[in-house]
């Protein structure tokens, strides 16, 4: 029995070792996508400096996942704008459409700042 206890305890670490690594390479990849994709959206932008280079909303600190997770909830954008007044609905409609645009990138921005239930 307890040569099953020290395989599990190898397992469980080496998992420890392998969700690490998932993580680095998640970031590596992440970083070099913002440097690279240009954006095509006049009101969506990254800056390194600013939410670690996730896509904002030109000339705020908001980010699209932001907007985006509003709409998912069910608010329209002229409900948003009356959430977040410093955006103008056509900044609203343009971090949608670049969510529309890029939807696997603003998933992974918004599951990796999700807060935990039990949290």
């Amino acid at each position: 029995m307890s040569g099953l206890v020290m395989d599990f305890q190898t397992v469980a670490g080496r998992l420890g070792v392998l969700e690490n690594e998932l993580h680095q390479l998640r970031d590596l990849v992440s970083s070099q996508l913002v440097s690279v994709v240009p954006a095509d959206h006049p009101y969506v932008t990254w800056m390194e400096d600013i939410l670690g280079g996730e896509p904002i909303i030109r000339g705020t600190r908001t980010p699209v996942r932001a907007v985006v997770e509003y709409w998912k909830f069910g608010d329209a954008p002229e409900e948003i704008v009356r959430r977040l007044p410093h955006l103008r609905l056509a900044q609203v409609f343009d971090a949608l459409s670049y969510y529309d645009d890029h939807r696997a990138e603003i998933e992974r921005a918004i599951a990796l700042n999700r807060v935990p239930a039990d949290g």
